[in-house]
């Protein structure tokens, strides 16, 4: 059979269909009927000659086949994708809601500045934690779920790509009234003080092991939590210590009375990326909101 009677539209379900693994999420994304989908299934297996699912617990898997074909064609659909997409038009005058993952950080920063901008117009963005491990979040925004992620994680799966977004840092914050820190903290005084300390989920590592250089010795613990805005308010209720990211501590220290330190050994730069499906590179209306992003940004 000449490979030119193969509709692209056969394909495209099938990729939907391979994606999901589900016969069902795949007509949602898609806008058809489950019928539906199973008739171009099946349509595209007798033009093959070969079958491309089979039926798997409560869902379907792909066959070897179905694995090869779609490791072959996903992307140059991608790439016809991109192409048709590019042709399009976005206006902030038509109603348009994105949903981005990201960071408590980033999502604390981001809010108010998303309430303020004016230029939005009928353009809704939504933020959303980002999800507890990485697979996770590749399959989420694989399923569309979200238009694109911000992390500090460089990933490297093949069908997204990354753009670099904002650098932050971390420090140590200290209520101002403590009665030993004031103004300069040494590193014999952050050993010797009690600490707050934030557990990264998906790292299963405490911030300050995480963006450090040096190994961080043991440290007196007083309270562990996994929310920034948790651990700012137990220091500035105690005597405590903690490690902060910069843009926050900087946001919230007039507010809830803290101070803020450099840190007292070699820190790495928190580094946050754009994550976003590779089908979305040329698309205007992720691209407006990676550019929309990035100006929050730019001094």
């Amino acid at each position: 059979m000449s490979e030119n009677n193969i509709d692209l539209n056969l394909l495209k379900v099938f990729i939907t269909v391979y994606q999901h693994r589900s016969i069902t999420v795949a007509a949602e994304v898609l806008g058809l009927t489950q019928p539906g989908v199973s008739g171009v299934l099946k349509r595209l297996q007798q033009q093959l000659g070969v079958q491309l699912f089979v039926r798997s617990g409560r869902g379907i898997a792909p066959t070897h086949q179905a694995q090869e074909l779609a490791r072959q064609i996903e992307p140059a659909l991608s790439q016809i994708n991109n192409a048709l997409e590019g042709i399009e038009t976005f206006s902030t005058e038509n109603s348009r809601r994105f949903v981005v993952y990201t960071t408590e950080p980033m999502m604390l920063m981001l809010l108010p500045m998303i309430e303020a901008d004016q230029t939005l117009g009928k353009v809704e963005i939504e933020l959303h934690p980002t999800l507890s491990n990485e697979e996770k979040l590749i399959h989420s925004l694989n399923q569309q779920q979200a238009d694109l992620a911000i992390d500090f994680a460089n990933y490297s799966a093949p069908s997204f790509f990354s753009e670099f977004f904002y650098t932050d840092e971390i420090c140590i914050i200290a209520r101002k009234g403590h009665p030993r820190i004031k103004q300069t903290l040494t590193l014999e005084q952050f050993y010797a003080e009690k600490h707050v300390t934030l557990k990264l989920r998906r790292e299963d590592a405490y911030l300050a092991d995480y963006f450090t250089e040096e190994v961080i010795g043991e440290r007196r613990v007083a309270a562990e939590c996994d929310s920034l805005v948790s651990q700012m308010t137990m220091i500035s209720n105690s005597d405590c210590v903690a490690v902060m990211v910069r843009s926050i501590a900087d946001q919230f220290a007039d507010k809830l009375d803290l101070q803020v330190f450099n840190t007292p050994f070699t820190q790495i730069p928190v580094k946050y990326r754009l994550l976003a499906h590779n089908r979305m590179k040329h698309s205007p209306a992720n691209r407006w909101l990676r550019e929309k992003l990035k100006s929050y940004f730019v001094e």
